[in-house]
């Protein structure tokens, strides 16, 4: 054991009770989170009310917006669907410094990448989502960035932080409608520098309706990647965005 655990245990970062394992997220706290279920492979958009034409047991099809408009992305890894005690965690994420937070949540993204990808290989790097510059000299850091970091070590890929930059500011996804989301990000991202890499995996907090993650795929796929995958903490179920 880490003599450091032994003097200073791990506290729950919802609950404060003692955590009683090595991160800042007791059990109990952590099983409060709601999984996603069985969902879209592409864009993990959960299989309830989609009639996605599965049987019991068997893997969801992809949904029918993914037939109908294929993303520039071939799957999506969520772990979770959001709502709250996680918010609280995400939330967290974007505000102080967001290190304990980035900790909790890229160890439990990690593990659901692992589940994943048992059958095949991953991507060969990941890639941040980028804030804007103003965004990031606000906030002192990219809570993508930092899931990201915390997803290298256990998943042995490195991080292109420098690769995918955001062009143009614009206002945050959260206050726009669902019509809205996907012009206000249209030609938002730009690659300045030659990605070493053929299949990338695009990493960010919260998944909503995808409209960043389109833009910012389209973006990679123009710059030669040949496929990209999106990992994400949590996917907002279609039926709670506005």
């Amino acid at each position: 054991m880490n003599p450091l655990a032994a003097l200073f245990p791990a506290m729950c970062l919802l609950c404060r009770a003692p955590a009683r394992r090595d991160m800042d997220l007791c059990l109990e706290c952590e099983q409060a989170f709601a999984p996603l279920g069985e969902a879209c492979p592409v864009c993990a958009e959960p299989a309830a009310g989609l009639s996605l034409g599965h049987l019991p047991g068997e893997p969801a099809t992809v949904c029918g917006s993914c037939i109908a408009s294929p993303p520039p992305w071939t799957r999506t890894v969520a772990a979770f669907a959001y709502g709250p005690p996680l918010s609280a965690v995400t939330e967290g994420l974007k505000s102080g410094n967001g290190l304990l937070q980035a900790r909790i949540l890229g160890r439990l993204l990690a593990a659901a990448v692992a589940r994943r990808y048992t059958a095949e290989p991953l991507p060969e790097a990941m890639v941040p989502m980028p804030l804007t510059g103003r965004r990031l000299r606000r906030r002192g850091f990219n809570q993508a960035a930092l899931l990201a970091a915390e997803l290298a070590r256990p998943l042995g890929l490195r991080s292109l932080r420098r690769h995918l930059t955001r062009v143009r500011d614009t206002p945050a996804q959260r206050s726009l409608a669902r019509a809205e989301r996907q012009r206000n990000v249209r030609g938002a991202f730009a690659v300045r520098r030659p990605l070493p890499a053929r299949r990338v995996a695009l990493v960010d907090d919260v998944a909503t309706t995808g409209a960043t993650a389109r833009a910012a795929a389209a973006a990679l796929r123009r710059a030669g990647v040949e496929e990209v995958h999106v990992w994400v903490v949590a996917k907002t179920p279609a039926d709670r965005v506005r």
